[in-house]
């Protein structure tokens, strides 16, 4: 390999592995740099000046937004939070990656796997240490938290799909194995706004599929129903997300009482008491930093009961984000915050293709449950998927039978 190339591949690497591991000495903040840097030392330049802008406008408002903070220090926490999405999108806005498509995947390939062997050490080793219960009674989510390794695992699976149906069966068989291994960890971790996604991407996916490959749409189409029935059965059967569900469904029956000893969930809570924060400013919010102590102001006048097993608690005892992205971005940044965010989201599903428009798809329905940007997984997982977006451009994947690339 030229030295260009070797540099690209290690770079790129580097960032796709350190980020499922989550490692807190070597933190994948490096590999992201490490990325960038080797897209920066090829030098090709090739400016995308609505690209640079829209970046550089996001970055700034999110500077702006501590000015009129009240919290001053947790805003410029909260900017370093994302920092690495803005500084991504700008640096690559300025350069092209010769065969960039092709970096793009390999990149994403690798990420896949590091998350595949991520899931197995961690599973194991809860297994081990917890034995089988329920996903309360593990550590499964490691340093990353379960929502975040979840969907990680449902990234890493959507990339590692698109190659199943390559005419290699022993690669072939061995991809899908890893996938539904991914998606058992799904299951497992229980997180239920990606119980619930899961089997929309499926349904979207084998749609994409069946449509482009119409003499093998019937096998498509079974195949799709097996693989929901399947892990329809395994919610069903395995105890965590059976519990899961069970709440939501007592949740779904009641909003502000108990039934069959069950609160309703308290993101309800939350983002009724975020759209009052988000109603003092709602052009340019509360700034940066603010908009958690303004919603636990908001929680002291919430006199609904929560429960963990027996003992009762009160919302306003712990100090919660608004498990929302587009909620958070609009409390403390206003209309603009809250725009510029779907921007970029937007930009995301415009400009990339294959396996990571479904991750941007993913990205989109997740952060209606998590505050992404408020955690450095959320933060740096967006930072991953910008810089495969940036570096592959918007390319139309090629299609002959089912042998789709990603």
């Amino acid at each position: 390999m030229q030295r260009n190339t070797i540099l690209l591949h290690y770079t790129g690497a580097s960032a796709a592995i350190l980020l499922p591991f989550a490692f807190e000495l070597l933190s994948p903040v490096y590999g992201l740099i490490l990325l960038v840097v080797g897209v920066i030392y090829v030098r090709r330049w090739s400016t995308k000046p609505r690209q640079a802008l829209f970046f550089t406008a996001f970055l700034v408002w999110q500077l702006l937004s501590v000015f009129w903070s009240d919290y001053q220090s947790a805003g410029l926490a909260d900017v370093v939070m994302v920092l690495p999405i803005a500084v991504t999108g700008i640096l690559l806005s300025l350069f092209k990656t010769e065969d960039g498509a092709t970096w793009m995947r390999r990149w994403a390939e690798t990420f896949a796997w590091a998350t595949l062997i991520a899931w197995t050490y961690i599973f194991i080793d809860s297994v081990t240490t917890y034995g089988w219960v329920n996903y309360k009674s593990f550590d499964l989510g490691g340093r990353l938290g379960l929502h975040f390794q979840s969907l990680y695992l449902i990234i890493a699976a959507l990339i590692l799909e698109r190659k199943i149906w390559r005419k290699t069966f022993k690669l072939s068989t061995l991809r899908a194995v890893a996938v539904l291994w991914l998606l058992f960890g799904v299951i497992v971790l229980s997180a239920r706004i990606h119980l619930m996604v899961v089997p929309v991407l499926i349904v979207l996916r084998f749609t994409e599929l069946a449509w482009r490959n119409k003499e093998r749409r019937r096998l498509l189409i079974s195949t799709a129903a097996a693989l929901v029935i399947l892990m329809g059965s395994l919610v069903a059967v395995l105890p965590g997300p059976r519990g899961r569900l069970i709440d939501l469904r007592n949740e779904l029956r009641s909003i502000d009482g108990r039934v069959n000893g069950k609160q309703t969930n308290h993101r309800v809570f939350l983002w009724k008491y975020g759209l009052q924060v988000v109603q003092i400013s709602p052009w340019i919010g509360v700034g940066n930093g603010a908009g958690e102590e303004y919603l636990h102001e908001k929680l002291k006048t919430c006199k609904a009961t929560f429960y963990r097993g027996k003992r009762p608690y009160f919302l306003h005892e712990f100090k919660y984000d608004f498990h929302n992205i587009y909620l958070q971005s609009w409390a403390e940044g206003g209309l603009i915050a809250v725009l510029l965010l779907i921007l970029l989201l937007g930009w995301g599903l415009w400009y990339s293709h294959g396996a990571i428009r479904y991750a941007w798809i993913t990205i989109v329905f997740s952060g209606m449950t998590e505050s992404l940007l408020d955690k450095q997984a959320g933060a740096l997982i967006i930072t991953f998927l910008v810089a495969l977006t940036a570096v592959g451009s918007r390319v139309r994947a090629n299609l002959s039978g089912t042998n789709e690339g990603l």
